[in-house]
């Protein structure tokens, strides 16, 4: 039940990086067997969202609620905070994003406290979960820094996400 952090220095600007982690249903593709139930509306303090990960009847569902919401400016940083509130998970994360490079890059700093209930099983399990937690959350982050390096290309060209040219742009 420790808490671990994971940091990168990824080659987009802090919008562009902030745009991909909070691209809430897009969690599906970086996490293994997961599909996520979103609540209606923009996110902000108070808005929840679902994880919910396994096969068929082996599923389980990690609730989490926004208690902090501060999007980057253009070239500021920015920050989000959730608690998890579900039955088999407990914890927290906090994510920033902070400028680098005149704000063309992101130093991108997670911080996640996972916890499984009841207590007295998750600490019995800490020292392979919090291997296997370490493990995936630096594989996620990887490809949420890779998926935003490829939009702010994208953006610096003139395409849209499907490589063609973004007819809005001249």
């Amino acid at each position: 039940m420790a808490t671990f952090t994971i940091e990168r220095v990824v080659a987009a600007p802090p919008p562009t990086v902030w745009q991909i982690i909070t691209d809430w249903s897009g969690y599906a593709r970086w996490m293994p067997l997961t599909t996520m139930r979103l609540d209606q509306g923009p996110t902000g303090v108070g808005w929840s969202f679902a994880g919910l990960t396994g096969v068929g009847r082996l599923r389980f569902s990690d609730v989490m609620r926004i208690t902090d919401w501060a999007p980057p400016t253009d070239v500021g940083s920015g920050t989000f905070r959730l608690v998890k509130v579900g039955r088999l998970l407990a914890g927290w994360a906090e994510v920033s994003v902070l400028p680098v490079a005149g704000g063309e890059q992101t130093r991108l700093v997670w911080r996640e406290n996972i916890v499984i209930r009841p207590v007295v099983l998750g600490r019995l399990l800490v020292p392979l979960t919090d291997r296997i937690n370490r493990a995936l959350f630096a594989r996620v982050v990887d490809a949420m820094a890779t998926e935003a390096v490829h939009a702010s290309a994208q953006d610096a060209s003139g395409q849209d996400a499907s490589g063609q040219p973004d007819p809005g742009r001249r």
